[in-house]
């Protein structure tokens, strides 16, 4: 007999001898006679997570968070905590759940599309996804069955990498075509009615032969098959286009995919053959390598004479131009003598005009006084012939009469 104190935020499940519970919840204190205490576990779930319960009578139950209960072992079997599936927007879920109909028992299978964060109710069940995949740390272009596992189908774009072997050419030549392979999931429902895996990772699966690497096989084989082994090297740039893969294109559309992209990565040959091929490339590549010297020499010398011949043609233009300007000096020279010439004749002229003018000016005064002179004398009473003639100072020796 004794007490026993239940806290608050606690419950627990008390025994009595005969085998009977009964649950009490804190705070609380109860009193004990053959009886016992078992303080029951606490769970909770947050926004991202939810509940697994499994109830005695093997019901189940998931009770999304944010929740919490406590486990009474009287009623429940098993709670666990699991986190929810959280999807982002390019993510998707393939949910199977079982369906009594008539008797029978029958599975729907639905499509949950992100961004969401996923509880599956307790008859639903994830698809888990089994697909081959590469490691490309070890071989890119071979795949290993089971390689990749999740339940979370990313719809995004992708791409692998694929050698077609045993590809033919019109000279019965055998060679290894490389292509890498742009594909996108469009149709979910297409992809789940023809296939049960998607095909960039069952490259390996019978299905997959039949829907899509046959058909790439198939293609490549059909555009090989038309060419010699050098043709085949001149247009092997058009397996980059989409229109070379019209079976690949039809199929993929059929199970839900689309191929955006191939590109074509090269191709490999027989060792003989390769052999040969390496060493007529080195010889290519040496032979181009000297004709690039050559070229390059060529060049170098063309470059030399083409600068010599412009540097004397820049030496003559120099020397035309100095020429130019000394000729160009003495020009303006006399130009320059010319013009003082003309300054200093017009300045003469000038001058014997001025001083003629003078004279002139003098001549009327002395002309002007002279017959003032002779006027005043005339008033006076003087003879003025007399006295011209004793002025002029020399004897007559002519008689000029005028009529």
């Amino acid at each position: 007999m004794k007490f026993q104190t239940i806290l608050e935020g606690q419950q627990a499940l008390i025994l009595n001898h005969l085998g009977e519970g009964r649950v009490v919840v804190g705070p609380k204190r109860v009193y004990l006679f053959r009886e016992r205490v078992q303080l029951l576990h606490h769970f909770k779930a947050t926004h991202y997570e939810y509940l697994y319960i499994k109830w005695k009578d093997g019901s189940l139950e998931n009770k999304p968070g944010p929740c919490e209960i406590f486990h009474n072992p009287l009623e429940q079997e098993i709670i666990r905590v699991k986190d929810a599936t959280k999807l982002n927007a390019n993510q998707v879920l393939v949910v199977y759940k079982t369906k009594a109909s008539k008797g029978e028992t029958m599975v729907e299978r639905r499509i949950v599309w992100g961004p969401t964060v996923f509880v599956p109710a307790a008859d639903e069940w994830l698809h888990e996804f089994i697909w081959h995949g590469a490691n490309e740390k070890v071989n890119k272009t071979v795949m290993i069955a089971g390689y990749n596992r999740f339940t979370k189908l990313t719809i995004i774009p992708g791409h692998f990498y694929y050698n077609v072997r045993e590809v033919r050419t019109y000279d019965d030549t055998q060679i290894v075509v490389k292509l890498m392979l742009f594909y996108e999931l469009k149709n979910i429902e297409k992809m789940y009615v023809l296939l049960s895996q998607p095909p960039m990772y069952v490259i390996n699966s019978m299905l997959f032969l039949i829907f899509i690497f046959s058909a790439l096989c198939a293609d490549v084989v059909a555009f090989a098959a038309k060419l010699s082994y050098e043709e085949f090297q001149q247009q092997a740039g058009k397996l980059n286009s989409l229109n070379t893969y019209p079976q690949l294109m039809q199929r993929s559309t059929r199970i839900g995919y689309e191929i955006s992209k191939v590109v074509y990565r090269g191709y490999h040959a027989g060792e003989h053959l390769q052999l040969m091929q390496d060493n007529a490339i080195k010889s290519r590549t040496e032979l181009k390598l000297n004709t690039e010297i050559q070229e390059g020499e060529q060049k170098i010398a063309d470059y030399k004479i083409r600068k010599e011949q412009a540097r004397s043609k820049e030496q003559q233009e120099m020397e035309n131009r100095i020429h130019e300007h000394k000729q160009k000096l003495e020009d303006m020279k006399q130009e320059c003598n010319l013009q003082l010439a003309e300054k200093r004749h017009i300045e003469n002229t000038k001058l014997d005009e001025m001083e003629s003018k003078m004279l002139q000016e003098i001549k009327a005064a002395d002309d002007a006084r002279q017959i003032e002179t002779l006027n005043k004398l005339e008033q006076l009473g003087v003879d003025m012939t007399k006295y011209l003639v004793n002025r002029q100072g020399s004897a007559i020796d002519q008689e000029v009469q005028f009529c």
